[in-house]
């Protein structure tokens, strides 16, 4: 069947591609609750079909993000119908499609400073009346002004983010095994939060808020609890999990679907996903490490803590991130990003600035770790050594990673 469609959709696909980017940029602007605009009727009929679309464009990749989550363990099903969409992906744009997807990365940049100078506090209503043009700029097709009115909010917003950050005291700098460094790397210059501390000196704790599988209303816990209530010194956020303050989470708050293992209680807790392919794993025994690509890898084995999240960023040195498989969350928004990872005979817990999944493996390689894998980030992003907190506290956790001396 597809075989006699392929030519039409072929034939049809720059338009498709072209016309589905106009609606998305048109109804984030219009969301955005900054101003009414007064649209085409198409455009409103259309207003009214996606009227479950998210006031922040940010939500709605990670919405998007979401959905990926939820169909990992089904993508072996799916491969067929991805060697067909790759062939009509592969077809050129024209001049027009390109500059709209450009627009697409400048907005979504944007949007994701926008949202963190919110949450620091900063005053954003001076970026109202910018926005509230955007979207007649784009329906007229004035793309260079478009371009230039975000990239110069885009910079004010950065730079308003920098004053804060100077304005801030120092996180704690005399505390054994942490430091605060800017690591340069091809994708340009990253600042990381970084505890590495020698394996043979502590012993890795994975700690649950549950007791087992939880899918809605899940039990949470600070950073620092999680450290206090496992005899730890120091620890980071774990996997991704459905915050309460995103509205898709509606039913499933605080839930996580990846396979984690909980120390204190000898046990996987969602066990079934340690048959996904798509996620990566990080298992340790005592003094021991072994990290896996694949979670399906692991089979079965002797583990004292374990962690699975996606994608797996390093093996054997290597950056082994497939961006195919990646959600727009995690390639265009630049956040926080937290990553769980060894080399030589160290364990490495780092949060890496400014960062999308791709970058934060070619920081962690440039760090000295060998394999590494990606956990949470953004407003779930939390480090904590020895009383304090280096960076958070963040959103109240339902998993975490432990040291313990």
């Amino acid at each position: 069947m597809f075989s006699n469609l392929l030519p039409k959709l072929k034939e049809n696909v720059s338009v498709i591609l072209q016309n589905t980017l106009y609606v998305i940029l048109a109804l984030g602007f219009i969301l955005l609750g900054w101003k009414s605009l007064a649209l085409q009727g198409s455009i409103n009929n259309l207003q009214g079909k996606y009227s479950n679309f998210q006031s922040n464009l940010v939500e709605e990749l990670f919405n998007d993000h979401l959905l990926v989550q939820q169909s990992l363990g089904l993508n072996s099903q799916l491969e067929n119908l991805e060697a067909q969409l790759k062939d009509l992906l592969a077809l050129p744009a024209n001049a027009e499609t390109i500059q709209i997807r450009e627009i697409y990365t400048l907005y979504a940049d944007f949007n994701s400073k926008l949202s963190r100078n919110s949450q620091a506090g900063l005053d954003v209503t001076a970026y109202s009346g910018s926005v509230a043009g955007w979207g007649d700029q784009l329906l007229n097709k004035k793309f260079e002004e478009l371009k230039t009115s975000i990239s110069e909010n885009t910079a004010g917003l950065e730079d308003s983010y920098q004053e804060y950050l100077a304005s801030l005291p120092p996180p704690p700098t005399s505390a054994e095994g942490y430091s605060y460094q800017t690591v340069s790397t091809s994708r340009g210059s990253f600042g990381v939060y970084l505890i590495k501390m020698p394996l043979s000196e502590v012993r890795v704790v994975t700690a649950a808020a549950s007791d087992g599988d939880c899918s809605d209303g899940c039990a949470t816990k600070s950073l620092a609890q999680h450290v206090s209530d496992n005899g730890g010194f120091a620890g980071m956020n774990g996997s991704y999990f459905c915050p309460p303050d995103y509205e898709s989470c509606n039913g499933k708050t605080n839930s996580s679907d990846y396979a984690f293992y909980k120390s204190s209680a000898g046990k996987w807790l969602n066990k079934d996903a340690l048959s996904w392919s798509d996620t990566g794993l990080a298992t340790f025994n005592g003094s021991s490490a072994r990290f896996y690509k694949r979670s399906s890898d692991y089979g079965s084995g002797g583990v004292t803590a374990g962690i699975s999240n996606y994608p797996t960023l390093l093996e054997g040195g290597n950056v082994v991130v497939n961006e195919d498989k990646l959600t727009s969350f995690q390639t265009a928004v630049k956040g926080p990003r937290g990553v769980i990872g060894v080399g030589e005979s160290n364990v490495y817990l780092a949060i890496v600035t400014g960062a999308t999944v791709t970058d934060a493996a070619y920081v962690s390689q440039a760090l000295g770790m060998q394999n590494a894998l990606n956990l949470d980030g953004g407003g779930s992003s939390a480090m904590y050594i020895n009383g304090g907190y280096a960076v958070g506290p963040g959103r109240s956790l339902p998993n975490a990673v432990v040291l313990v001396r």
